[in-house]
């Protein structure tokens, strides 16, 4: 049995393609679940009069961000397997059939997503990034998290936690790397992420909750990931202009793996973000 479960505020202009990608999955789902987080725009109204025949529709009484409603929406599943899509993210057709049918005994899977898509829904970007075979250098360089393109096993499912609030998804993986559960990674391209101006993508909350990510692991990652984490936590402080900071990590991280210095993706960053000192704060 599978749920699906949307999580979603003030989602009016994407609720509804949302929904109906799931409708259209070649994969009957047996329950989709939406969770709305004190939304004050048309949401409700859109989920209610178009698609009340197919959606469990759940209303928090107040705001209480996306982590909360993820967790809600997993106690309320009844499925076996449960997919996140989050309201402005699509699905191809064969996507959640492609994940179950390479889920096998994992607990985690997650289907790399490549594909940007603006606000109309055309694709603007795929990306065509080599993954690493080892899935540990995967997570711990902050390469996965997009819950739209994570799947767990219900029983499982170790929850979402607020204080890692916008790193939460990548937080999730760590956490459960950690504590053994078992991971696959399906490179198959079926997750249209959706970019627009409404994404958090470039708020400082990412910084905060990625800074909250690297105290609270940074004793307990795997000397074999701890140069990936190191690299990943200063490239995202230099993102937002915290170079001292930055340049101290990726230091250390190219001090215990130089070879990090062979990617000339790993260069690209660097020159980008790493030397614009009229951004530099501490």
């Amino acid at each position: 049995m599978v749920s699906v479960i949307l999580p979603v505020y003030n989602g009016e202009r994407y609720i509804a393609h949302a929904i109906q990608c799931v409708l259209e999955q070649e994969y009957r789902v047996d329950e989709i679940l939406v969770i709305d987080d004190a939304s004050t725009d048309r949401t409700p109204q859109i989920v209610k009069s178009g698609f009340s025949r197919w959606v469990s529709y759940y209303r928090n009484e107040r705001n209480m961000e996306r982590c909360y409603s993820r967790n809600l929406g997993a106690k309320l599943a009844r499925g076996d397997y449960i997919f996140f899509l989050d309201h402005d993210d699509l699905w191809e057709k064969g996507y959640i059939k492609t994940v179950l049918q390479n889920w096998g005994n994992a607990d985690i899977v997650y289907c790399f997503p490549r594909k940007l898509i603006d606000s109309e829904g055309n694709v603007i970007k795929t990306s065509r990034k080599r993954l690493p075979q080892d899935s540990g250098i995967l997570i711990f360089s902050g390469m996965v998290g997009y819950p739209s393109a994570t799947a767990f096993r219900r029983n499982s499912f170790p929850e979402y936690r607020d204080e890692f609030m916008l790193r939460e998804d990548w937080e999730v993986f760590i956490r459960a790397f950690l504590e053994g559960l078992r991971i696959r990674i399906v490179d198959q391209s079926m997750v249209m992420i959706r970019e627009h101006g409404g994404r958090s993508s470039k708020s400082i909350r990412l910084y905060r909750g990625t800074m909250a990510v690297y105290r609270a692991y940074r004793d307990k990652v795997p000397e074999t990931y701890l140069p990936y984490f190191l690299f990943h936590v200063g490239d995202t402080c230099m993102r937002f202009g915290k170079l001292i900071e930055g340049w101290k990590l990726v230091s250390e991280a190219v001090s215990l793996k130089p070879e990090l210095l062979l990617s000339s993706r790993n260069i690209l960053s660097l020159i980008k973000r790493g030397f614009r000192f009229w951004k530099s704060h501490a």
